[in-house]
Order: C-alpha cells, then structure tokens, then sequence
C-alpha cells in the first residue's frame, strides 16, 4: 500500500481502461467480499490515485487498487481459457488447447474438476505421457481469440497466450 502514480503512469491507465472497456479479475485481495479471479465487469472510471473502478458482474463495485490489485482488459472478440471452460463445460464439449506451457487435452468432466479447483490441469509437448502439472491460475488466465466450435466431434480448440 502507499503507491504513488506518476502523471504518466496515470494517463496510460485511463488510456488502456477507458470507461465502458470491460475487464477480467486475475488478483484481488479484499477480507470483506469474495472477489474471485475470472470475475468480470465494466470499468466505470479511473481515479487520481489510479485506481480503477469497476462494476462486477456479482454487483460489487469494489475498485482494483493500482499497486495491489490485477485486472486485464478483456479485447473484443478476446476471452480466456476460463471462461471458454464455464461456456462450453455443461454443453459436454472436449477441450484442446496449445498454450505457452504446451498442449492441455481435456474431457468436460476434467474442465468441471479443474473450475472447481480440484484438479491441477497438465500441459505436454506432444506426447502425453511427458505431461507436466501446471497451476489452475495458469490455465484460467491465459487468453485466446474466441474460438470457432463447430468442430464435428465438438471440441473447443484454441491458441491460447
């Protein structure tokens, strides 16, 4: 606590995250409400000490602190891997993606365990049998363009950085 913003600093925020942009929650950590990473919402302005304001999707309109807190703007046409896992998991669907930390193959069952946290996903090189845990956050966080599931076997598949 105790960040100062620097003028320019300041500018380019307001800059990033103009008002109406949307943003997705990666970090917040707050005692008196639960504000979970993936959460979303509507940047509703930015203040003097660089704080973004926010309206949440679960009707909070906690601000993200600059210095402590973490948000990303959210691209259009731009999602990330949890949300594309909460869209596509009670439709059944199998999920593929290449990611930074290598191929992630996942059953719908899979999806469901790693959302609630009770599975570690696994990333490999191209043979699964190298398969490397990697961290639920990991996963969630990174982005994708939304991908196009008309896929025959109804798998989503994405690029994802």
């Amino acid at each position: 606590m105790g960040y100062i913003v620097k003028k320019e600093e300041l500018e380019a925020l307001r800059e990033k995250y103009p008002q109406g942009c949307r943003v997705e929650l990666v970090k917040m950590d707050d005692p008196y409400r639960e504000m979970p990473p993936g959460l979303q919402g509507v940047v509703t302005g930015i203040d003097d000490s660089g704080s973004i304001h926010v309206d949440w999707q679960n009707g909070s309109s906690l601000a993200v602190i600059f210095g402590e807190d973490y948000a990303v703007k959210i691209e259009d046409g731009e999602v990330t891997v949890g949300e594309l896992l909460r869209r596509y998991v009670s439709c059944r669907k199998e999920f593929h993606f290449m990611t930074p930390s290598g191929y992630v193959d996942l059953t719908a069952q899979d999806a469901e365990k790693i959302l609630a946290g009770e599975m570690k996903p696994k990333g490999h090189p191209g043979n699964p049998e190298y398969a490397v845990e990697m961290e639920i956050r990991e996963l969630l966080g990174f982005r994708c363009k939304e991908p196009d599931v008309r896929d025959r076997r109804g798998c989503v598949k994405a690029l994802v950085y």
